[in-house]
């Protein structure tokens, strides 16, 4: 018995030698397996910041170098029982010509935006002077006799164009967005013309010489839509811009505007565009002083977080 003890407690201690090493080998299953590190958050663009809720605004400086086209019409006035006889008379204005003929011009465009919701407006000065020859007939004595003349006229036209409108972003992303605005566009136009009058034949029917003012006040409903859609490197995008206008008071017309174009982003906000930029009136009545004024060319502007 004794023996057979002895060899229990032999086998039992080879045993614990041999297995202490496999189990110092083991590894301790008490450790909690680590977590993996989450994925590092995206970095906004630009467009997120613009809709990340709180208030955005910017100020537009710009310069559109842009051709002035008009057609206007005015009545010469006559002696007494003479009928008045109606001239035509245009303004063309390029970059080329302002220094004689665009006296004074200020452009800018504001905006501020919440979220889905902004307000925008845009504010166009311009003043500026053109002569022109006309040559037409007058009606003589109850108008059984045709008698031309020719006209030197100098016309001046004194007009700030501005709008205000409130839109809505319909859809917008991480790189581009769409926004449907309504709002009011507001013309009012002061044209004076000067005039000297070469008359062929019998004289003593109008002032050889004289001048004539008109004042006009346009208001059109603008409805449009508009945004920026940006590529590559998420600094370079491309704006857009389109609206069309109808008149709400006395002086029937339509209006239109469109732009497009390209632009750089800088990372602090402020942008750097470059566009081409048509404004049209039209639409007047045949009795309207103004019977159409087009503004169109390429526009350069810089735009600064406030």
């Amino acid at each position: 018995m004794k023996r057979f003890l002895s060899l229990v407690g032999l086998l039992t201690a080879t045993l614990v030698v041999l297995g202490a090493p496999a189990l110092a080998q083991q590894p301790e299953t008490s450790q909690a397996t680590p977590m993996p590190s989450p994925a590092p958050a995206s970095t906004p663009t630009l467009m997120d910041r613009q809709y990340d809720g709180q208030l955005h605004v910017t100020l537009a400086p710009y310069l559109w170098l842009t051709n002035v086209g008009g057609a206007f019409q005015y009545s010469i006035p006559t002696l007494p029982h003479r009928p008045k006889n109606i001239i035509e008379s245009s303004i063309n204005i390029g970059p080329n010509d302002y220094l004689p003929k665009l006296n004074s011009a200020a452009m800018f465009f504001t905006d501020a935006r919440k979220g889905d919701v902004d307000v925008f407006a845009d504010v166009i000065y311009v003043n500026a002077s053109a002569s022109s020859t006309v040559s037409t007939t007058f009606a003589g004595p109850r108008g059984r006799l045709q008698i031309p003349i020719t006209l030197d006229t100098n016309a001046h036209l004194s007009t700030a164009i501005w709008e205000v409108a409130a839109g809505y972003s319909i859809a917008h992303g991480h790189n581009a967005d769409l926004s449907l605005f309504s709002g009011l566009r507001e013309f009012p136009t002061n044209v004076t013309f000067d005039y000297n009058a070469t008359i062929v034949g019998r004289r003593g029917v109008i002032a050889p010489s004289g001048s004539i003012a008109h004042s006009d006040y346009l208001s059109d409903l603008i409805v449009g839509l508009r945004g920026r859609a940006f590529f590559g490197d998420n600094h370079f995008f491309l704006p857009y811009y389109a609206d069309y206008g109808s008149s709400i008071n006395s002086i029937p017309n339509q209006s239109w505007q469109a732009y497009g174009g390209f632009g750089y982003a800088f990372n602090h906000g402020q942008t750097l565009v470059a566009v081409y930029r048509a404004l049209n009136f039209n639409g007047f009545t045949p009795v309207d002083h103004v019977q159409r004024l087009t503004l169109a060319g390429p526009l350069f502007g810089y735009t600064f977080q406030l």
